[in-house]
């Protein structure tokens, strides 16, 4: 019996699978994408008035050579690379990103807040033991980088509550 194999969009995910069978051998694969473009919502497109918009986030961070590899055959020179600089603004200032590795631009109070909260998560709760997003980010975070930062970030991004 022949295996048909697909994947559905050719997205990053949907063009990695694809690569990997073809690395694997396999010739009889299909790739299904509803847009008539590649790329998912890793995709960019060119307005009438030229200004150029990002679909979804085209942030890439690997340390694996294998898909680092996997990257470099696929995109050749067809890519862009920028220096990330990202703030958030709270307490009348602004706080590098990523936030919980910069605490410190936060009022005192604050700053011991999250701090204490990290170090109770830390040493006494358990990250595996969480049953949804909320209980994870407070197991690995804590309850003050949490309440300032994670829970309304990961509600602005995503419109539904983390647990």
């Amino acid at each position: 019996m022949r295996k048909k194999l697909s994947s559905s969009g050719a997205g990053p995910t949907g063009l990695g699978a694809a690569y990997r069978l073809k690395e694997l051998g396999y010739k009889n694969f299909h790739i299904f994408e509803r847009s008539p473009y590649i790329g998912g919502l890793a995709s960019s497109f060119t307005d009438s008035a030229g200004f150029t918009w990002d679909i979804g986030g085209h942030v890439m961070f690997s340390h694996y050579k294998y898909y680092d590899k996997c990257f470099d055959d696929l995109m050749g020179n067809d890519f862009q690379f920028n220096m990330r600089e990202c703030w958030v603004r709270m307490f009348n200032t602004w706080v590098p990103y990523p936030f919980q590795n910069n605490i410190r631009y936060l009022p005192k109070q604050v700053t011991y807040e999250c701090l204490t909260g990290l170090v109770e998560a830390q040493t006494k709760r358990d990250h595996t033991q969480a049953t949804n997003f909320k209980e994870f980010m407070e197991s690995v975070f804590g309850d003050g980088i949490c309440k300032y930062f994670m829970k309304p970030y990961n509600f602005k991004v995503w419109a539904h509550p983390a647990s």
